[in-house]
């Protein structure tokens, strides 16, 4: 579960700006709307060939966010745009790039 903190640190991201509303998919459970600071810098995976990824920060909480204890890499999708403004396509979650007490960073593709 994500700290107080945390939690007001993902709020203060929101009223800059700098978070966007996601779907997280799970099989078999309605998808559920939460916050994420997108990166889509995803130059890398172009120029291998791949199609673009991102990097999505999200709180590691089963309320408000992720949790990563029950997050199921390859099988859990996040529903996000290409490009900010875009058409939301589902994505699967690729790997955990880092995760604490109250953050969790994926790639997503």
């Amino acid at each position: 579960m994500a700290s107080d903190m945390a939690i007001r640190m993902m709020a203060m991201h929101q009223q800059l700006g700098q978070t966007e509303t996601v779907s997280y998919l799970v099989t078999g459970q309605d998808a559920r709307a939460i916050q994420a600071i997108i990166d889509r810098g995803g130059m890398e995976a172009y120029m291998q060939g791949m199609a673009p990824g991102m990097t999505i920060s999200v709180l590691n909480d089963a309320s408000v966010g992720i949790d990563a204890a029950t997050m199921d890499v390859g099988a859990d999708r996040i529903e996000a745009a290409e490009r900010v403004g875009g058409t939301a396509t589902a994505r699967g979650i690729q790997r955990v790039i880092s995760q604490d007490a109250d953050w969790l960073t994926l790639a997503v593709q």
